[in-house]
């Protein structure tokens, strides 16, 4: 019995429940051996009791951690985030995005004194977001705040609040890199150059064009297009004789030869680097294009940041990913066609 008293002592001696279950768990089997009986361990506080002991130690036992994982095979499982603190972190992004939005589409330089509210009530009056989407935003704003400032607010609420957070802050993005990519349409002179070729040049001048601002649409044809849109409606009710006017649209699959070449080039700009001096950087890291395409008149760096092996490199993999993406598009929409084809 000297070990029962020495474990009874050594139990006094703690006032955190959390030692407790511990060192209930590490002497569980001693325990039940010699206080068969025992049901119940008070400790200065509270209590435990077995079948807690039991359950604890059963989810110790198989490692009943919680996971989230990012859906990519090669990414590590990460723990499991609260869904408040989840809240409170995605808010931060979104107020963020609404005044990068705001600066972009609406133009006012007053947009820095916003309150939050402010940015969606004058989004949705200018008609960059709708109704429904900016009750959305007010509706998340409101329980992300009651949440930061601790208000009592029902689990399932927050769990679904934090659950759509994610889908809130994909749209404003989406939205900010379209109207960033309609302001490059409206002041980079590329693509006002297009006027001095023939019809037959055009479409590669315009192919050129957008492989060498892939980086400005995120890669993204959706967003190319969506910018592009956005640029031309605007050039037809304000000012259609500027520029040359409207700008054609490339199709998918020209989208898709721009992705194409720009991968070309980048390999061959990796592969050039390390071969080379550095005082030749800038002459490798210029556009050669395809002879097929004819004489562009016209060439530009093909890194706008350090040219290094791994800003290509970099470059490159997102250039693939997005290659990846959007010849899955290609083939849908090429089957879908087929389909109406012959149906």
């Amino acid at each position: 019995m000297e070990w029962v008293k020495a474990f009874a002592q050594l139990i006094s001696s703690f006032a955190w429940p959390a030692t407790i279950v511990i060192l209930v768990i590490i002497f569980r089997r001693e325990i039940r051996q010699r206080l068969a009986s025992l049901t119940e361990v008070k400790y200065p506080g509270g209590s435990i009791t077995m079948k807690e002991v039991e359950k604890l130690e059963a989810s110790v036992e198989v490692n009943q951690v919680p996971l989230v994982t990012t859906g990519a095979t090669d990414s590590p499982a990460v723990p499991y985030t609260d869904s408040k603190l989840a809240i409170a972190q995605v808010r931060i992004d979104v107020e963020r995005e609404l005044f990068r939005l705001s600066w972009r589409a609406l133009g006012h330089s007053e947009v820095t004194h916003w309150h939050t509210s402010r940015h969606i009530d004058e989004l949705e009056r200018a008609d960059v977001i709708t109704s429904h989407f900016a009750q959305n935003l007010r509706s998340f704003i409101d329980v992300a705040n009651r949440v930061i400032h601790g208000v009592d607010i029902p689990g399932a609420v927050v769990d679904k609040t934090s659950s759509i957070a994610g889908d809130l802050l994909s749209t404003l993005r989406y939205k900010r890199l379209v109207y960033e990519a309609q302001r490059d349409f409206e002041g980079h002179g590329i693509w006002h150059m297009k006027d001095r070729l023939s019809e037959s040049e055009e479409r590669h001048y315009l192919m050129s064009a957008v492989a060498s601002q892939l980086p400005e649409f995120a890669y993204d044809y959706s967003i190319y297009k969506d910018a592009l849109g956005l640029f031309n409606a605007r050039q037809r009710s304000e000012n259609p004789a500027a520029f040359g006017g409207e700008l054609p649209v490339l199709s998918l699959k020209e989208f898709v030869e721009s992705l194409e070449w720009r991968e070309k080039e980048l390999q061959r700009l990796r592969e050039a680097l390390p071969k080379i001096k550095w005082d030749k950087y800038d002459e490798a890291n210029r556009w050669k294009w395809p002879q097929e395409w004819g004489d562009l008149q016209w060439s530009t760096s093909i890194l706008r940041d350090r040219v290094s092996i791994f800003n290509a490199e970099q470059d490159l993999m997102q250039t693939r990913a997005a290659l990846d993406r959007h010849r899955l598009r290609l083939r849908v929409e090429d089957q879908g066609t087929t389909r109406r084809y012959t149906a």
